[in-house]
This record gives structure tokens, sequence and C-alpha cells, in this order.
């Protein structure tokens, strides 16, 4: 989720208890058909909607409390234009840089000067080689971050109502329903195109359209399986990783690393054992 400048700042306007265009326009020093154009932009976002010719801010939570904070003060405005919402719900956990890159599609270029310039107001905090939102210093930020990723896991347009979200961004999304749908199968649900056929209780579907990799797909599968949990979507993932491995070399994940610890004869809590592994390996005629 992208914001410019402009847009907080009406968002501002609108926590300090303004609702008539005309007063935004005129506290902003702008056009009121400029301002016309924000609300429509924050209402696609569902942040607010012109009704009546008032501007209703939404009740989300999220929503709230990032009204809350701006209308308490603004000094953190610059740190969330552009990709910076993105980035910093990211790193609600601590991140590396390559993490960051593969995950949200940010340039490394923007990254570095965002780390820059939030170091400067301990808008995030070093971790040996990671990074971290601070939220001990931007409590109320932190809760507004924390309740949109909430809300972002489990809302989309493009996806059909009850669907569970694996990953999305703005121009790719993988989830799963229970009911057919126009979209593209991924995930545990395309590995009958790969030679491993599976009896599934609902779809893994990828948007928008299209003919997936190997790659992708097996991709889509550890995200599912992150989510989800289980011993038996661990064993799937490491099914397709064993059948494929040569074309899988350049996906690095840290499923695939503790799968690899597994198939060396290693204990990994929470895993598969390497009999476990073998057993439904031998279902597919797929060697260890």
């Amino acid at each position: 989720m992208r914001f410019s400048k402009t847009e907080l700042r009406v968002l501002e306007q609108i926590a300090l208890g303004k609702r008539q265009v005309l007063e935004v326009a005129t506290a902003l020093n702008k056009d009121k058909s400029q301002i016309y154009r924000i609300i429509r932009n924050l209402q696609k976002k569902g942040f607010a909607e012109l009704k009546n010719k008032e501007i209703k801010p939404s009740q989300a939570t999220h929503i709230q409390l990032l009204l809350q904070e701006l209308g308490r003060q603004s000094s953190f405005i610059d740190h969330l234009v552009g990709c910076g919402i993105t980035f910093y719900t990211f790193i609600l956990e601590p991140k590396t840089i390559d993490e960051i890159i593969k995950e949200t599609g940010i340039k490394r270029s923007t990254i570095f000067y965002k780390i820059k310039k939030a170091l400067r107001n301990s808008f995030i905090r070093p971790i040996e080689n990671k990074y971290q939102f601070n939220g001990m210093f931007w409590p109320k930020i932190g809760e507004f971050l924390v309740e949109l990723k909430k809300y972002e896991e489990t809302n989309d347009k493009r996806i059909p109502p009850g669907a569970v979200i694996y990953y999305k961004t703005k121009d790719k999304i993988v989830f799963s329903t229970k009911a057919e749908y126009d979209a593209t199968l991924t995930g545990f649900s395309a590995y009958d195109q790969f030679g491993i056929k599976l009896l599934t209780i609902d779809y893994t579907y990828y948007l928008p359209k299209k003919k997936l990799t190997k790659q992708e797909v097996f991709l889509h599968s550890i995200y599912r399986a992150k989510k989800d949990g289980g011993i038996r979507n661990l064993i799937l993932v490491a099914l397709f990783y064993l059948k494929y491995k040569k074309d899988l070399t350049k996906i690095k994940y840290e499923i695939i690393d503790n799968l690899n610890k597994v198939l060396h004869g290693e204990k990994v809590k929470n895993y598969p054992s390497l009999s476990e592994i073998k057993d439904r390996a031998e279902v597919y005629d797929i060697k260890i």
C-alpha cells in the first residue's frame, strides 16, 4: 500500500476533525478539485469516502489507529510516504536487506534511503545484520502496522469472500478457497501437473491468470506450508523438492534449509522425520 504525502496530510486534517472538502483544501492550501481526487484515491484504498458532501473515515481498526496518531502528532508522515508502509509492515519482525528486497520488491537504493532516514528518528533498530521497526519508540504506529498487516492478510478485492491469502503484492496474489474460481491453480493443487497426484480439500490459486513455472508452483506451496503449518504440508514440499531439486536450487527459504537438514539425518523441531519423508517418497517413486 502506497501513500503520497498529500494523501497523508488529508488524513491528518480528517483526524483533526475537518469533514468538508473546502475546509481541508483551505488548511492545505490546495484546490478543491485536488482534494476531491485525493478523497477518491483514499476511497479506493478503503480509508475514507465522500458521503452526502461529508468526508467520512473508515471505522476499520487500523485506519482508526492511524487517524488517532495523526490527530496527536504527524512527524512520522515522511516515513510512511511512498513504499514506507509496505517497508515498515514487513519489518515488524527482524529482516535482512536481501529478505526485504525479495519479499517486497522495493529497490535496494530505496531501502538504503529508508533505513538511513529511519535510523535518524529511531523508526527502526538494527539487530546484527537485520532491521526491525522500533515499536518501543513508536508504539502507536506499531499498533497501526500490526492491525494493517492482519487486515491485509485476510482481505483483498481480487478474491472471493472466505478465501485464505498466503502471499500478495499489488500485482499478484496466492490464495485458497473451497470453491472453484477463475484463476490459475498453483501450489499443492498444481502438483499433479508435475507427477505428484494429490487429493486436496480445497484449491490453491494464483492471480493474475498465467502459465506458472515449476519454480513458482513450488514457491507457492512453500507459502502455504509456512502459513498453514502441519507435517503433511512439509512432506509434500519435500517430495516436490526431491523430485526437481536441480531446478529449484536458486530458491532460498528457511523451510528448504530445514528440510535439507532432515534429509541429511538431522532432527528438526516441528518438521517430519527422514523416515516419514521416505515413506511418502516411495509412493511416488521418488529417490532420496
